[in-house]
Protein backbone atom coordinates (compact mmCIF):
# COMPACT_ATOMS: atom_id res chain seq x y z
CA UNK A 1 0.00 0.00 0.00
CA UNK A 2 1.36 3.41 -0.98
CA UNK A 3 2.39 5.56 1.96
CA UNK A 4 2.30 8.51 -0.43
CA UNK A 5 -1.43 8.02 -1.01
CA UNK A 6 -2.08 7.80 2.73
CA UNK A 7 0.00 10.88 3.44
CA UNK A 8 -1.69 12.84 0.63
CA UNK A 9 -5.16 12.06 1.98
CA UNK A 10 -4.18 13.03 5.49
CA UNK A 11 -2.39 16.15 4.21
CA UNK A 12 -5.61 17.36 2.62
CA UNK A 13 -7.41 16.77 5.90
CA UNK A 14 -4.86 18.88 7.80
CA UNK A 15 -5.23 21.67 5.23
CA UNK A 16 -8.99 21.67 5.83
CA UNK A 17 -8.40 22.05 9.59
CA UNK A 18 -5.99 24.91 9.08
CA UNK A 19 -8.48 26.57 6.73
CA UNK A 20 -11.16 26.37 9.44
CA UNK A 21 -8.88 28.17 11.86
CA UNK A 22 -8.01 30.84 9.31
CA UNK A 23 -11.68 31.36 8.41
CA UNK A 24 -12.72 32.12 11.98
CA UNK A 25 -9.60 34.21 12.56
CA UNK A 26 -10.59 36.53 9.73
CA UNK A 27 -14.22 36.88 10.86
CA UNK A 28 -15.47 39.13 13.61
CA UNK A 29 -16.38 36.14 15.78
CA UNK A 30 -13.09 36.01 17.66
CA UNK A 31 -12.79 39.68 18.55
CA UNK A 32 -14.30 39.25 22.03
CA UNK A 33 -13.11 36.81 24.69
CA UNK A 34 -16.58 35.25 25.11
CA UNK A 35 -16.71 34.62 21.35
CA UNK A 36 -13.22 33.13 21.28
CA UNK A 37 -13.90 30.81 24.24
CA UNK A 38 -17.61 29.93 23.81
CA UNK A 39 -18.68 31.00 20.29
CA UNK A 40 -21.03 33.57 21.90
CA UNK A 41 -23.10 30.69 23.40
CA UNK A 42 -24.79 30.13 20.06
CA UNK A 43 -23.94 26.55 19.01
CA UNK A 44 -26.80 24.43 17.65
CA UNK A 45 -28.10 20.96 18.52
CA UNK A 46 -26.15 18.70 16.15
CA UNK A 47 -22.81 20.54 16.36
CA UNK A 48 -22.89 20.65 20.16
CA UNK A 49 -23.85 16.97 20.52
CA UNK A 50 -21.21 15.76 18.06
CA UNK A 51 -18.64 18.14 19.51
CA UNK A 52 -19.35 17.11 23.12
CA UNK A 53 -18.66 13.46 22.31
CA UNK A 54 -15.77 14.12 19.93
CA UNK A 55 -14.18 16.36 22.57
CA UNK A 56 -13.78 13.37 24.88
CA UNK A 57 -13.28 10.67 22.20
CA UNK A 58 -9.55 11.32 22.05
CA UNK A 59 -6.80 8.73 21.65
CA UNK A 60 -8.90 6.72 24.07
CA UNK A 61 -11.38 5.39 21.51
CA UNK A 62 -9.10 3.98 18.81
CA UNK A 63 -5.97 3.36 20.84
CA UNK A 64 -6.44 2.81 24.58
CA UNK A 65 -9.92 1.28 24.33
CA UNK A 66 -8.99 -0.96 21.40
CA UNK A 67 -5.99 -2.03 23.48
CA UNK A 68 -8.34 -2.96 26.33
CA UNK A 69 -10.43 -5.03 23.92
CA UNK A 70 -7.23 -6.76 22.81
CA UNK A 71 -6.02 -7.57 26.33
CA UNK A 72 -9.13 -8.13 28.47
CA UNK A 73 -11.96 -8.12 25.93
CA UNK A 74 -15.57 -7.32 26.70
CA UNK A 75 -15.04 -6.88 30.44
CA UNK A 76 -14.52 -3.23 29.52
CA UNK A 77 -18.30 -3.00 29.03
CA UNK A 78 -18.59 -2.26 32.77
CA UNK A 79 -16.91 1.06 31.99
CA UNK A 80 -19.00 1.66 28.86
CA UNK A 81 -22.35 1.07 30.57
CA UNK A 82 -21.45 3.25 33.55
CA UNK A 83 -20.24 6.10 31.37
CA UNK A 84 -23.40 6.11 29.23
CA UNK A 85 -25.49 6.32 32.41
CA UNK A 86 -23.38 9.24 33.66
CA UNK A 87 -23.76 11.02 30.31
CA UNK A 88 -27.55 10.64 30.64
CA UNK A 89 -27.33 12.05 34.17
CA UNK A 90 -25.33 15.04 32.96
CA UNK A 91 -27.74 15.88 30.15
CA UNK A 92 -30.83 15.39 32.32
CA UNK A 93 -29.84 16.98 35.63
CA UNK A 94 -26.68 19.07 35.17
CA UNK A 95 -26.65 20.54 31.66
CA UNK A 96 -29.89 22.62 31.71
CA UNK A 97 -29.17 24.45 34.97
CA UNK A 98 -25.46 24.69 34.19
CA UNK A 99 -26.26 26.41 30.87
CA UNK A 100 -28.73 28.78 32.52
CA UNK A 101 -26.59 29.77 35.50
CA UNK A 102 -23.43 29.94 33.41
CA UNK A 103 -24.91 32.68 31.25
CA UNK A 104 -26.22 34.54 34.30
CA UNK A 105 -22.80 34.43 35.97
CA UNK A 106 -20.87 34.97 32.73
CA UNK A 107 -18.75 31.89 33.43
CA UNK A 108 -16.75 30.31 30.63
CA UNK A 109 -15.44 27.06 32.14
CA UNK A 110 -16.08 24.70 35.05
CA UNK A 111 -13.46 26.38 37.24
CA UNK A 112 -14.74 29.81 36.28
CA UNK A 113 -18.27 28.72 37.18
CA UNK A 114 -17.25 27.41 40.61
CA UNK A 115 -15.26 30.56 41.39
CA UNK A 116 -17.98 32.88 40.06
CA UNK A 117 -20.67 31.15 42.12
CA UNK A 118 -18.77 32.04 45.28
CA UNK A 119 -17.33 35.27 43.93
CA UNK A 120 -18.08 37.31 47.07
CA UNK A 121 -16.92 34.60 49.45
CA UNK A 122 -13.44 34.80 50.92
CA UNK A 123 -12.62 31.44 49.27
CA UNK A 124 -13.78 32.49 45.79
CA UNK A 125 -10.32 33.60 44.59
CA UNK A 126 -8.70 30.55 46.22
CA UNK A 127 -11.15 28.22 44.44
CA UNK A 128 -10.10 29.81 41.16
CA UNK A 129 -6.42 29.35 42.01
CA UNK A 130 -6.56 25.69 43.08
CA UNK A 131 -9.04 24.93 40.29
CA UNK A 132 -6.70 26.41 37.69
CA UNK A 133 -3.75 24.46 39.11
CA UNK A 134 -5.86 21.28 38.94
CA UNK A 135 -6.76 22.00 35.31
CA UNK A 136 -3.13 22.52 34.37
CA UNK A 137 -1.96 19.33 36.13
CA UNK A 138 -4.56 17.00 34.67
CA UNK A 139 -5.12 18.57 31.25
CA UNK A 140 -1.41 18.88 30.52
CA UNK A 141 -1.14 15.14 31.20
CA UNK A 142 -4.19 14.54 29.03
CA UNK A 143 -2.84 16.65 26.16
CA UNK A 144 0.45 14.76 26.33
CA UNK A 145 -1.44 11.47 25.97
CA UNK A 146 -3.30 12.79 22.93
CA UNK A 147 -0.11 13.85 21.20
CA UNK A 148 1.43 10.44 21.95
CA UNK A 149 -1.58 8.92 20.18
CA UNK A 150 -1.14 11.32 17.25
CA UNK A 151 2.49 10.28 16.98
CA UNK A 152 1.61 6.58 17.09
CA UNK A 153 -1.09 6.98 14.45
CA UNK A 154 1.15 8.88 12.04
CA UNK A 155 4.09 6.58 12.67
CA UNK A 156 2.18 3.32 12.15
CA UNK A 157 -0.40 4.54 9.65
CA UNK A 158 1.43 7.12 7.57
CA UNK A 159 5.07 6.11 7.94
CA UNK A 160 6.00 9.45 9.50
CA UNK A 161 8.67 9.09 12.23
CA UNK A 162 7.22 9.44 15.74
CA UNK A 163 9.23 12.55 16.71
CA UNK A 164 8.26 14.33 13.49
CA UNK A 165 4.67 13.21 13.90
CA UNK A 166 4.20 14.68 17.38
CA UNK A 167 5.58 17.99 16.14
CA UNK A 168 3.24 18.05 13.13
CA UNK A 169 0.18 16.99 15.12
CA UNK A 170 0.79 19.19 18.13
CA UNK A 171 1.53 22.32 16.13
CA UNK A 172 -1.32 21.73 13.66
CA UNK A 173 -3.96 21.58 16.40
CA UNK A 174 -2.39 24.55 18.18
CA UNK A 175 -2.45 26.56 14.95
CA UNK A 176 -6.13 26.21 14.08
CA UNK A 177 -7.23 26.46 17.72
CA UNK A 178 -5.07 29.52 18.38
CA UNK A 179 -6.52 31.28 15.37
CA UNK A 180 -10.17 30.27 15.49
CA UNK A 181 -10.88 29.52 19.14
CA UNK A 182 -14.04 27.67 20.18
CA UNK A 183 -15.78 28.22 16.82
CA UNK A 184 -12.93 26.54 14.98
CA UNK A 185 -12.92 23.74 17.56
CA UNK A 186 -16.65 22.99 17.23
CA UNK A 187 -16.63 23.23 13.42
CA UNK A 188 -13.63 20.91 13.19
CA UNK A 189 -15.35 18.52 15.60
CA UNK A 190 -18.37 18.26 13.33
CA UNK A 191 -16.08 17.13 10.50
CA UNK A 192 -13.98 14.85 12.71
CA UNK A 193 -16.98 13.39 14.50
CA UNK A 194 -18.52 12.38 11.19
CA UNK A 195 -15.31 10.59 10.22
CA UNK A 196 -15.13 8.93 13.66
CA UNK A 197 -18.64 7.54 13.17
CA UNK A 198 -17.65 6.17 9.76
CA UNK A 199 -14.45 4.63 11.18
CA UNK A 200 -16.28 3.16 14.18
CA UNK A 201 -18.65 1.37 11.81
CA UNK A 202 -16.35 0.31 8.97
CA UNK A 203 -13.25 -0.81 10.88
CA UNK A 204 -14.88 -3.47 13.12
CA UNK A 205 -16.96 -4.73 10.19
CA UNK A 206 -13.84 -5.00 8.05
CA UNK A 207 -11.92 -6.81 10.80
CA UNK A 208 -14.71 -9.29 11.50
CA UNK A 209 -15.15 -10.00 7.77
CA UNK A 210 -11.39 -10.51 7.47
CA UNK A 211 -11.66 -13.25 10.10
CA UNK A 212 -14.53 -14.89 8.21
CA UNK A 213 -17.71 -13.38 9.62
CA UNK A 214 -19.31 -13.07 13.04
CA UNK A 215 -19.53 -16.79 13.81
CA UNK A 216 -15.89 -17.29 12.90
CA UNK A 217 -14.92 -14.28 15.00
CA UNK A 218 -16.75 -15.58 18.08
CA UNK A 219 -15.30 -19.06 17.63
CA UNK A 220 -11.70 -17.95 17.06
CA UNK A 221 -11.77 -15.27 19.77
CA UNK A 222 -13.01 -17.84 22.29
CA UNK A 223 -10.29 -20.21 21.17
CA UNK A 224 -7.59 -17.58 21.69
CA UNK A 225 -8.95 -16.66 25.13
CA UNK A 226 -12.19 -18.16 26.53
CA UNK A 227 -12.78 -15.05 28.68
CA UNK A 228 -12.25 -12.54 25.88
CA UNK A 229 -15.94 -12.18 25.02
CA UNK A 230 -17.23 -12.31 28.61
CA UNK A 231 -17.78 -9.43 31.05
CA UNK A 232 -15.87 -11.23 33.81
CA UNK A 233 -12.52 -11.16 32.04
CA UNK A 234 -11.76 -14.53 33.62
CA UNK A 235 -12.00 -13.10 37.16
CA UNK A 236 -14.20 -14.38 39.99
CA UNK A 237 -14.94 -13.54 43.62
CA UNK A 238 -12.93 -10.70 45.14
CA UNK A 239 -10.84 -10.24 41.99
CA UNK A 240 -14.02 -9.74 39.93
CA UNK A 241 -15.43 -7.28 42.48
CA UNK A 242 -12.24 -5.19 42.42
CA UNK A 243 -12.16 -5.29 38.62
CA UNK A 244 -15.78 -4.14 38.32
CA UNK A 245 -15.30 -1.39 40.92
CA UNK A 246 -12.19 -0.23 39.07
CA UNK A 247 -14.12 0.09 35.81
CA UNK A 248 -17.11 1.79 37.44
CA UNK A 249 -15.04 4.29 39.42
CA UNK A 250 -12.93 4.98 36.35
CA UNK A 251 -16.06 5.76 34.32
CA UNK A 252 -17.30 8.04 37.12
CA UNK A 253 -14.67 10.52 35.92
CA UNK A 254 -17.04 11.33 33.04
CA UNK A 255 -18.87 13.65 35.40
CA UNK A 256 -16.03 16.15 35.31
CA UNK A 257 -14.42 16.41 31.88
CA UNK A 258 -14.22 20.22 31.48
CA UNK A 259 -13.59 20.07 27.74
CA UNK A 260 -16.94 18.27 27.34
CA UNK A 261 -18.86 20.23 29.98
CA UNK A 262 -17.81 23.47 28.30
CA UNK A 263 -20.15 22.49 25.42
CA UNK A 264 -23.13 22.80 27.77
CA UNK A 265 -22.16 26.42 28.41
CA UNK A 266 -21.95 27.13 24.68
CA UNK A 267 -25.22 25.54 23.52
CA UNK A 268 -27.71 28.01 22.05
CA UNK A 269 -30.49 27.29 24.52
CA UNK A 270 -31.22 24.84 27.32
CA UNK A 271 -34.40 24.00 25.41
CA UNK A 272 -32.43 22.03 22.81
CA UNK A 273 -30.35 20.05 25.32
CA UNK A 274 -32.82 17.16 25.30
CA UNK A 275 -32.51 16.75 21.51
CA UNK A 276 -28.74 16.99 21.72
CA UNK A 277 -28.70 14.27 24.38
CA UNK A 278 -30.24 11.72 22.00
CA UNK A 279 -27.46 12.25 19.46
CA UNK A 280 -24.75 12.34 22.13
CA UNK A 281 -25.85 9.16 23.90
CA UNK A 282 -26.13 7.25 20.60
CA UNK A 283 -22.65 8.42 19.57
CA UNK A 284 -21.20 7.61 23.00
CA UNK A 285 -22.71 4.12 22.94
CA UNK A 286 -21.12 3.48 19.54
CA UNK A 287 -17.65 4.69 20.41
CA UNK A 288 -17.60 2.95 23.80
CA UNK A 289 -18.52 -0.52 22.51
CA UNK A 290 -17.18 -1.14 19.00
CA UNK A 291 -13.51 -0.50 19.92
CA UNK A 292 -13.74 -3.47 22.29
CA UNK A 293 -14.89 -5.62 19.38
CA UNK A 294 -12.05 -4.22 17.29
CA UNK A 295 -9.57 -5.15 19.99
CA UNK A 296 -10.94 -8.67 20.37
CA UNK A 297 -10.87 -9.11 16.58
CA UNK A 298 -7.32 -7.79 16.58
CA UNK A 299 -6.39 -10.47 19.10
CA UNK A 300 -7.45 -13.05 16.50
CA UNK A 301 -5.80 -11.32 13.54
CA UNK A 302 -2.54 -10.33 15.24
CA UNK A 303 -2.09 -12.80 18.08
CA UNK A 304 1.65 -13.45 18.37
CA UNK A 305 2.58 -10.51 16.12
CA UNK A 306 5.21 -8.08 17.34
CA UNK A 307 2.93 -5.02 17.60
CA UNK A 308 1.78 -2.89 20.52
CA UNK A 309 -1.78 -3.72 21.55
CA UNK A 310 -2.83 -0.04 21.44
CA UNK A 311 -1.89 0.16 17.74
CA UNK A 312 -4.05 -2.75 16.54
CA UNK A 313 -6.68 -0.55 14.84
CA UNK A 314 -3.97 1.27 12.87
CA UNK A 315 -2.49 -1.96 11.53
CA UNK A 316 -5.93 -3.32 10.67
CA UNK A 317 -6.86 -0.23 8.67
CA UNK A 318 -3.66 -0.41 6.65
CA UNK A 319 -3.91 -4.16 6.06
CA UNK A 320 -7.61 -4.39 5.22
CA UNK A 321 -8.69 -1.25 3.37
CA UNK A 322 -7.58 0.33 0.07
CA UNK A 323 -5.17 3.24 0.39
CA UNK A 324 -7.65 6.06 -0.27
CA UNK A 325 -10.15 4.73 2.28
CA UNK A 326 -7.42 3.88 4.79
CA UNK A 327 -6.18 7.45 4.52
CA UNK A 328 -9.67 8.79 5.15
CA UNK A 329 -10.21 6.49 8.15
CA UNK A 330 -6.83 7.39 9.60
CA UNK A 331 -7.73 11.05 9.15
CA UNK A 332 -10.91 10.42 11.13
CA UNK A 333 -9.07 8.67 13.95
CA UNK A 334 -6.31 11.25 14.14
CA UNK A 335 -9.05 13.87 13.92
CA UNK A 336 -10.69 12.43 17.03
CA UNK A 337 -7.41 12.85 18.86
CA UNK A 338 -6.92 16.37 17.55
CA UNK A 339 -10.47 17.24 18.58
CA UNK A 340 -9.81 16.31 22.19
CA UNK A 341 -6.49 18.13 22.16
CA UNK A 342 -8.00 21.37 20.86
CA UNK A 343 -10.79 21.21 23.45
CA UNK A 344 -8.31 20.75 26.28
CA UNK A 345 -6.18 23.59 25.01
CA UNK A 346 -9.24 25.86 24.90
CA UNK A 347 -10.21 24.96 28.49
CA UNK A 348 -6.66 25.42 29.77
CA UNK A 349 -6.42 28.73 27.95
CA UNK A 350 -9.77 29.92 29.27
CA UNK A 351 -8.98 29.12 32.90
CA UNK A 352 -5.46 30.52 32.87
CA UNK A 353 -6.69 33.64 31.02
CA UNK A 354 -9.53 34.18 33.51
CA UNK A 355 -7.06 33.86 36.41
CA UNK A 356 -4.79 36.36 34.65
CA UNK A 357 -7.71 38.75 34.14
CA UNK A 358 -9.13 38.44 37.67
CA UNK A 359 -5.93 38.52 39.70
CA UNK A 360 -2.98 39.69 37.62
CA UNK A 361 -4.27 42.24 35.12
CA UNK A 362 -7.87 43.36 35.80
CA UNK A 363 -7.51 46.27 33.38
CA UNK A 364 -6.58 44.09 30.40
CA UNK A 365 -8.48 44.85 27.18
CA UNK A 366 -10.41 42.23 25.18
CA UNK A 367 -7.64 42.23 22.59
CA UNK A 368 -4.95 41.69 25.23
CA UNK A 369 -6.92 38.85 26.81
CA UNK A 370 -7.42 37.08 23.48
CA UNK A 371 -3.72 37.42 22.65
CA UNK A 372 -2.86 36.06 26.09
CA UNK A 373 -5.30 33.18 25.61
CA UNK A 374 -3.78 32.32 22.26
CA UNK A 375 -0.36 32.31 23.86
CA UNK A 376 -1.59 29.84 26.48
CA UNK A 377 -2.92 27.55 23.73
CA UNK A 378 0.49 27.54 22.06
CA UNK A 379 2.25 26.94 25.38
CA UNK A 380 -0.09 24.03 26.17
CA UNK A 381 0.73 22.48 22.79
CA UNK A 382 4.46 22.79 23.34
CA UNK A 383 4.23 21.24 26.82
CA UNK A 384 2.11 18.43 25.38
CA UNK A 385 4.69 17.80 22.67
CA UNK A 386 7.44 17.67 25.31
CA UNK A 387 5.45 15.15 27.39
CA UNK A 388 4.79 13.06 24.29
CA UNK A 389 8.51 13.01 23.56
CA UNK A 390 9.27 11.79 27.10
CA UNK A 391 6.32 9.31 27.04
CA UNK A 392 5.78 8.85 30.80
CA UNK A 393 3.35 5.93 30.34
CA UNK A 394 0.87 4.23 28.04
CA UNK A 395 -2.01 6.20 26.55
CA UNK A 396 -4.44 4.26 28.75
CA UNK A 397 -2.53 4.90 32.00
CA UNK A 398 -2.15 8.64 31.42
CA UNK A 399 -5.77 9.13 30.38
CA UNK A 400 -7.07 7.10 33.32
CA UNK A 401 -5.15 9.29 35.76
CA UNK A 402 -6.33 12.56 34.21
CA UNK A 403 -9.90 11.36 33.62
CA UNK A 404 -10.45 10.29 37.22
CA UNK A 405 -8.65 13.30 38.67
CA UNK A 406 -10.80 15.78 36.75
CA UNK A 407 -13.99 13.99 37.73
CA UNK A 408 -13.22 13.77 41.45
CA UNK A 409 -11.73 17.25 41.85
CA UNK A 410 -13.95 19.36 39.55
CA UNK A 411 -16.88 17.29 38.28
CA UNK A 412 -18.37 16.45 41.66
CA UNK A 413 -18.22 20.02 42.98
CA UNK A 414 -19.82 21.32 39.78
CA UNK A 415 -22.68 18.79 39.90
CA UNK A 416 -23.21 19.57 43.57
CA UNK A 417 -23.23 23.34 43.01
CA UNK A 418 -25.78 22.93 40.23
CA UNK A 419 -28.21 20.53 41.92
CA UNK A 420 -27.61 20.81 45.70
CA UNK A 421 -28.14 24.26 47.22
CA UNK A 422 -26.38 23.33 50.45
CA UNK A 423 -23.02 23.04 48.69
CA UNK A 424 -20.67 25.58 50.24
CA UNK A 425 -17.48 27.30 49.14
CA UNK A 426 -15.62 25.41 51.86
CA UNK A 427 -16.98 22.10 50.53
CA UNK A 428 -15.97 22.93 46.96
CA UNK A 429 -12.49 24.08 47.98
CA UNK A 430 -11.84 21.02 50.14
CA UNK A 431 -13.08 18.63 47.42
CA UNK A 432 -10.83 20.14 44.76
CA UNK A 433 -7.81 19.71 47.05
CA UNK A 434 -8.79 16.17 48.08
CA UNK A 435 -9.60 15.19 44.48
CA UNK A 436 -6.22 16.42 43.25
CA UNK A 437 -4.09 14.97 46.05
CA UNK A 438 -6.26 11.86 46.40
CA UNK A 439 -5.88 10.94 42.73
CA UNK A 440 -2.11 11.26 42.93
CA UNK A 441 -1.95 9.41 46.25
CA UNK A 442 -4.25 6.58 45.15
CA UNK A 443 -2.21 6.08 41.98
CA UNK A 444 1.23 6.04 43.57
CA UNK A 445 0.54 4.65 47.07
CA UNK A 446 -2.27 2.19 46.38
CA UNK A 447 -1.96 1.56 42.66
CA UNK A 448 -3.69 -1.85 42.83
CA UNK A 449 -6.87 -0.11 43.96
CA UNK A 450 -6.77 2.90 41.62
CA UNK A 451 -9.18 4.63 41.17
CA UNK A 452 -11.50 2.95 43.70
CA UNK A 453 -10.24 4.83 46.76
CA UNK A 454 -10.47 8.37 45.32
CA UNK A 455 -14.25 8.62 45.18
CA UNK A 456 -15.43 7.74 48.71
CA UNK A 457 -12.92 10.17 50.20
CA UNK A 458 -13.86 12.97 47.77
CA UNK A 459 -17.61 12.41 48.19
CA UNK A 460 -17.33 12.33 51.99
CA UNK A 461 -15.29 15.53 51.93
CA UNK A 462 -17.83 17.37 49.78
CA UNK A 463 -20.84 16.29 51.84
CA UNK A 464 -19.37 16.56 55.33
CA UNK A 465 -17.60 19.88 54.84
CA UNK A 466 -20.64 21.42 53.12
CA UNK A 467 -23.01 20.24 55.86
CA UNK A 468 -20.63 21.48 58.56
CA UNK A 469 -20.24 24.95 57.00
CA UNK A 470 -23.75 25.54 55.61
CA UNK A 471 -25.37 28.44 57.47
CA UNK A 472 -28.96 27.53 56.59
CA UNK A 473 -29.63 30.66 54.55
CA UNK A 474 -28.81 29.30 51.11
CA UNK A 475 -26.90 32.48 50.41
CA UNK A 476 -25.85 31.34 46.94
CA UNK A 477 -29.15 29.78 45.88
CA UNK A 478 -29.95 32.64 43.47
CA UNK A 479 -26.84 31.95 41.41
CA UNK A 480 -27.98 28.33 40.98
CA UNK A 481 -31.68 28.83 40.30
CA UNK A 482 -31.84 31.44 37.57
CA UNK A 483 -35.39 31.26 36.16
CA UNK A 484 -35.98 29.82 32.70
CA UNK A 485 -36.78 32.31 29.95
Amino acid sequence: MSETQLQATFGLFVLVLLSIGLYFFFTTETKRLSDYMLADRDVGTVPIAISEVTAVASGWTFFAWVGIGFTVGMSGLWFSITMVLIVLFLYRFVAPRFRRTSEALGSQTVVDHLASTFDDHRLGPVIRLVGTVTIVVFLMSYIGAQIIAIGEAMDVGLGIPYTTAILIGGLAVAFYTTLGGFNASVTAHLLMGSLVIVAAILVPIGMVLEIGGWSAFVSEASAVDPSLLTMTGGDAGTALLIAVLSWVTFAAGAIGQPHGLMRFQAIRSEKIISKASVIAVAFQSLRLTVPLIMGAAGRVLYDGADIHHENVAMYAIIDIFPAWLAGLLLAGIIGAILSTSDSMMIVTSADVTRFYEEHLNPDATERELILFGRGVVLAAALIGIALAYVRPGTIFDIIEFAFVGLGASLGMPLAAVVIWEKTTAEGVFATIIVGLLGSVGNLYLFSDYFPILVWPVAIATLVLVSVATYDGRGQYADERTVPTD
